[in-house]
């Protein structure tokens, strides 16, 4: 009877001992994070996809191990910059959503690939936008192996287009038919002007707010005004309008115009070239 007690006890002090030595083995460790692809740079807010930045992430001395990563934002999940805090969420074929800003990795032959993705129509503003991803390096038993942080660092650059909708946008020529002294037209074309950043709109008449006859010249002359969203432009000049990016990434700029009081004009082609120019501020 004694004898067969000692006989267990000696077996369980082997298992023990053998167990803990299974787990001392385990020296994984975080290898290398590789940058994949990234997009973010280009992002804007009518693009039809989501942007990505992808990165691959390996682990090292991986034998006897059973390993998952738990990854955390600084951030909760955004990039914060100067002007805003965008929004981006982790997808990857191995992971599991801990909460909003966590997200745990499972390892495929030693590595994992995530995506950072800012979802398509995410109002976005030019400019610079950081995070910090933690990276923890879970072993057997749940201990804690390694860890290191991941700086974020994006610049989404400015992005602006200008164009023409409406009455007219199919050409450049905008044909007013036949002048009448004091006329106001409003069937014209609206500028659409697309960005995400703040723009300085530039507008300018080659002669100076006049309507030049094209066989004459100057010696007839029709003075003319023009206006946008109902703001009469001084043609004497060039004239420049600056809009504010505020979430807003499509502005549409309706343009007036209006003669002057004339009489005892030649017949004729009268004519003027505008030039509007749309440009990013302050990059």
């Amino acid at each position: 009877m004694y004898t067969k007690k000692l006989s267990l006890w000696v077996a369980g002090v082997v298992f023990l001992g053998l167990s803990q030595m299974t787990y001392a083995n385990c020296n994984a460790k975080i290898g290398t994070i590789k940058h994949l692809s990234d997009d973010f740079e280009h992002y804007h807010a009518q693009q039809a996809n989501d942007a990505k930045k992808r990165l691959h992430i390996s682990v090292r001395d991986t034998q006897d191990c059973q390993l998952y990563m738990v990854l955390t934002s600084k951030n909760q999940n955004q990039l914060k910059g100067q002007f805003q805090a965008i929004p981006y969420y982790v997808r990857s074929d191995s992971q599991q959503t801990i909460s909003s800003s966590v997200t745990r990795l499972n390892f495929v032959d030693s590595s994992a690939d995530i995506e950072l993705r800012i979802r398509a129509g995410t109002p976005v503003k030019a400019g610079d936008y950081s995070d910090r991803l933690e990276l923890k390096l879970y072993g057997n038993n749940n201990s804690l192996l390694d860890e290191r942080e991941f700086e974020i660092q994006e610049t989404i650059l400015p992005r602006t287009s200008l164009s023409v909708v409406g009455y007219s946008s199919s050409s450049n020529v905008i044909n007013l038919g036949e002048l009448v002294s004091g006329k106001e037209y409003n069937m014209l074309p609206t500028f659409k002007v697309v960005t995400n950043a703040d723009v300085q709109l530039s507008v300018s008449s080659e002669n100076r707010g006049h309507l030049i006859h094209t066989l004459y010249k100057k010696k007839y002359a029709i003075d003319y005004f023009l206006s946008l969203e109902g703001d009469r432009l001084n043609l004497l000049g060039e004239t420049k309008r600056t809009f504010a990016y505020k979430g807003q990434t499509v502005f549409l700029l309706r343009l007036g115009m209006q003669l002057g009081e004339f009489q005892r004009q030649a017949a004729g082609e009268y004519s003027d070239t505008i030039r509007f120019h749309v440009a990013p501020l302050n990059y």
